[in-house]
Order: structure tokens, then sequence, then C-alpha cells
């Protein structure tokens, strides 16, 4: 772990934020006193093959996106064994905190967020990538609410037609049905999450709960049945705005939108 006050890469340390599962994140300052997001993975990893892999992959795709909805990665290296990144750094926290703390700016500017989210993941998919772990802890705001995506490392290649993971990753609560049953996913799984996260954000509920994974499995299986409207927990909800939201959560890929951009201009109107 690095210590306040301390030198890496050149920035200096001055506080530690989190730790995730893969990395340490911290708050760093540069020789000119701009602030920066320092991301350095876990020494317990550093010869951990998959992990490197997968903080380099995240990264990666990271440095081809440009996007005022998509946090801005400045640079990525290796120090003394440790790989880091170099990333944007925002003041607002993340959306879910501001659920759990039901912020009322939530809803002053829920349509700014939406739009903001949904720009953002159309950014992605356009670029080539599906994002795989859409969920409100992955959204971080600015302090004027502009949502910033962030987290790539499970983001895969966009496939020209639907493609069956390797392996089923990513947060459980906000995996579309397909994902879930193992069958083939493309975009169309990241606007099942934009929706989760959207349901989520405007009502404060999630769309289906469960104490343990089966019964959440099982829930899945009728996800229509047990969806509830929006305007069950928001009755001042616009009605586009839950015509939008409910669309991208069709448990039948078919009938949910076929593109994020589509999502982008329908919530435009």
């Amino acid at each position: 772990m690095l210590t306040s006050g301390t030198t890496f890469a050149g920035y200096t340390v001055l506080e530690k934020l989190a730790q995730g599962g893969m990395a340490d994140i911290y708050v760093v300052r540069d020789s000119k006193g701009y602030l920066y997001v320092l991301r350095v993975l876990l020494p317990g990893l550093r010869f951990c093959w998959r992990s490197i892999r997968r903080f380099r992959w995240g990264c990666d795709v990271l440095a081809k996106l440009n996007h005022l909805n998509v946090i801005h990665l400045f640079e990525q290296g290796k120090l003394k064994g440790r790989r880091y990144a170099l990333m944007e750094y925002v003041t607002g926290g993340n959306l879910k905190d501001r659920i759990i703390h039901n912020d009322y700016l939530l809803v002053a500017e829920r349509r700014k967020l939406l739009i903001g989210m949904a720009s953002g993941l159309a950014h992605i998919h356009e670029h080539g990538f599906l994002h795989l772990d859409f969920k409100p802890e992955n959204v971080l705001l600015t302090a004027d609410m502009e949502p910033k995506i962030t987290d790539f490392d499970l983001s895969i290649p966009r496939p020209s037609r639907p493609q069956k993971a390797r392996q089923l990753s990513g947060t459980f609560m906000y995996l579309a049905p397909e994902q879930i049953l193992g069958q083939p996913v493309d975009e169309r799984a990241d606007i099942f999450a934009f929706g989760i996260t959207a349901y989520e954000m405007l009502s404060n509920h999630k769309p289906i709960d469960g104490e343990i994974r089966a019964e959440l499995v099982q829930k899945y299986a009728q996800f229509d049945a047990h969806l509830k409207p929006l305007r069950s927990y928001v009755p001042d909800i616009p009605t586009n705005i839950e015509r939008i939201v409910l669309k991208c959560l069709e448990k039948d890929v078919n009938r949910r939108y076929p593109s994020m951009g589509l999502v982008v201009r329908d919530l435009q109107i």
C-alpha cells in the first residue's frame, strides 16, 4: 500500500480512496498541483498473469475511448513490478453511493444522468467494445452531475453477431437474462444493465431482488412477471422515461432496444 506523502511514478499520493478486487485506488497530485486517480495493481497480484492481463486490457480499451461520459485515461505503465493507470479525478463519488443516500439530485438531474450514461455506452459500442460490468458503482459523477463510466477490466470486443461468453462475469444483479442462461450476447446485454441501473436510480429499488443467487435465477427466468412498473414507486415519472427504461429491460432480447444510440435518441425527445 502507498502511504500519504510518498511519490509513485512522479505523482504525490494524497489519500487512498478504495481497494477493489484487483487494485488500490489513490488520489494523487502532479508537480503543477493537478489531481488524478491512480489505480495500482495489488501487490499480491504482481505475478498473477490473469490479473495483469485483465488490468492491461481494461487500460488498453479505455485508451481507445474519448468521450465526456467515459473516464479519461492519461497514462498506464509499470513501476517496480506494479502495473498502474493514471485517470481523470472526479469529485462527486459514484452513483451507487448517491442511490444509497437517496440524493435529491438524482431526481433533479435524472434526464442529464440518463442521457449521459446512455451516450457513454453508445460511444463504447460504436468503438468496438461491450462493457459487461455496467452498474451504479461503475458510474462516477462530477460536481455538476455529469456521469463518467469506469472499470473496463471485464469488457470484450463487440461481436458482429451475438456470441457466447467464455465465462459468466460481472455483477450478477446487473446481468441480462441471456448472460445468466449462458446464451449468446451482444450490446443488448449492456442495454439491459443500463435499464437495471436506470430503474434503480429513478426508484431507489432494484427491479428484481433476492437473498440468494438461486432465488434470483428463478426470478430472472420469469423476469417480466416480477417487474413492477416504475410508476408504482415514482407516480410522477414522465411516461416516456418509464417506457424507455422498461424497453431496455425486456427479457426477450428481440423486444429490447437494438442499439444504445436509439436509447439516446428517445431520451432526447
